[in-house]
């Protein structure tokens, strides 16, 4: 099992302090400030790829400024925002009555297609309340796209709300469909302006930077006033299991514990759902040798049973139980190279889908004079049963959840923000890297600390001189104290 280093942070100011001056100005973050930037997010719909949005992330939710039909992306408001609900390249398959739940209590619906089948009749409501309809001619080389344009959200008119994507109208023998291939969606009823001293958790907003051109497109500023805050980052950790070496899972280490945020199949390391954890139950490349009918305990509650081998196909037959009861089952084709893998995929975990809960490497089957067996070596398990999902304000042990910063990319894929946090436990900062050794760093805010600057931007020396032999570690403040934007 891998084993990670935890930092306890400490002596802020000093750091502050030392990385000012090391700073871009886009980045000038000093006294507890943090820098919330406005980006430009391309559309997922392809028939929009030349186009994009702003964008702004709090605390792990995405926000889009109000923007207009005919304003630059520098011209947003960034201050008045309201949530983006959809950002689709989904196709949906309509006919007329039909219509598509958006989420949030807005629908869109296929009134009427006409009658020579050049025209589809839309329309956007919300809680079944008439928003906005619109007639849009589809032809094929055409951009079918509506926009839907509102007045008076939040005191701006001309608010661009909603954009579908008619891709085009098909003809049946009976009757006729429309299919849509893009949706992008923001929650106008309650968007909301933030105003100068408004708090947004532990945060005050202290200044509204409005976007100058395409490189600073604007950004709030806020002030954290709470007690110095622990920051725990997710990393990307090997698998033990040889077979899988050149995969990585998510992993965050919470007061000494590692948790796996839960992910998909096809999701990447840093787009692993930060907040919503399970313990990490089992990562191993011991070898097991089993028998049909014999079960493998895994540990709460979790077992593996092999239900049968077919030595003429090449298959065996798995099932992993909870408590005795069916999770999942699979017939594994083992394969020559050895690289015979079960990934199981379960839906409805904490209210996400396709969850990646469990991995089984089978090395090989080995055929006996009287009975077969298979090799298994490599098990990874998460506790998806047990899941959690951590909202602001709740606790781990002595600590407040304050912020949820969501993964960026593969250099910053994501961290929770605790406050209060106990200046004599150890809390895990996965961005810091221990100079010294790997040996856990816990001592307290009365320790002698001497800080020193890095060439690197950002990035911070501390050496803690209280113990017999001096230990340095880096942090690099501008990623995990910035609130970054995807």
């Amino acid at each position: 099992m891998k084993k990670y280093t935890t930092v306890l942070l400490a002596a802020l100011a000093v750091l502050i302090a030392v990385t000012a001056g090391t700073a871009s100005a886009a980045d000038n973050v000093s006294n507890g400030t943090t820098i919330c930037k406005v980006i430009a997010t391309h559309y997922e719909c392809d028939s929009w790829s030349d186009e994009q949005y702003p964008i702004i992330d709090l605390c792990g939710e995405k926000y889009v400024p109000l923007f207009t039909t005919k304003g630059n992306i520098r011209d947003t408001h960034v201050n008045k925002l309201a949530s983006l609900i959809l950002d689709s390249n989904e196709t949906y398959i309509l006919k007329p009555g039909e219509k598509i739940d958006l989420g949030e209590g807005y629908a869109l619906k296929v009134k009427q297609i006409s009658s020579d089948y050049v025209d589809v009749w839309l329309e956007l409501t919300r809680d079944g309340q008439y928003i906005a309809d619109q007639i849009i001619p589809v032809k094929t080389n055409d951009n079918n796209t509506w926009n839907v344009a509102l007045d008076n959200v939040q005191g701006e008119n001309d608010v661009i709300v909603m954009k579908v994507y008619i891709n085009n109208i098909f003809v049946g023998a009976e009757d006729c469909i429309v299919r849509i291939d893009g949706i992008w969606l923001i929650d106008f009823i309650n968007a909301r302006t933030l105003n100068v001293e408004d708090k947004l958790g532990e945060f005050t907003l202290k200044e509204v930077i409005n976007g100058t051109d395409e490189s600073n497109l604007g950004s709030l500023v806020f002030e954290n006033t709470a007690e110095p805050s622990a920051i725990c980052s997710v990393v990307g950790t090997g698998y033990e299991c040889g077979n899988w070496s050149d995969e990585q899972y998510p992993l965050i280490n919470l007061s000494g514990e590692n948790y796996v945020p839960l992910f998909s199949s096809e999701d990447e390391i840093w787009q692993s759902h930060v907040n919503k954890l399970a313990s990490l139950i089992l990562d191993s490349n011991e070898t097991h040798t089993l028998k049909p009918g014999e079960t493998l305990d895994l540990g709460n509650g979790y077992a593996l049973e092999v239900r049968e081998i077919d030595i003429d196909s090449e298959n065996v037959w798995l099932e992993v139980t909870k408590d005795g009861q069916h999770v999942s089952d699979q017939n594994v084709l083992v394969g020559a190279d050895g690289n015979s893998t079960w990934t199981v995929t379960l839906d409805n975990v904490q209210g996400e889908n396709d969850v990646v809960v469990m991995k089984v490497n089978v090395k090989q089957i080995f055929v006996g004079t009287e009975t077969s067996v298979i090799w298994v070596d490599g098990i990874w398990l998460i506790d998806y049963a047990s899941a959690r999902t951590l909202n602001i304000g709740d606790k781990i042990g002595e600590s407040t959840l304050g912020q949820i910063i969501s993964g960026v990319d593969a250099s910053n894929p994501g961290s929770l923000v605790f406050g209060n946090a106990s200046v004599t436990n150890v809390t895990p900062v996965a961005n810091a890297t221990l100079v010294a050794n790997e040996t856990s760093v816990n001592d307290t805010l009365a320790a002698d600390f001497s800080a020193s600057p890095s060439p690197e931007k950002g990035l911070a020396k501390f050496t803690n001189k209280s113990t017999g032999l001096p230990t340095s570690w880096h942090w690099n403040f501008w990623r995990g104290f910035n609130i970054k934007s995807k």
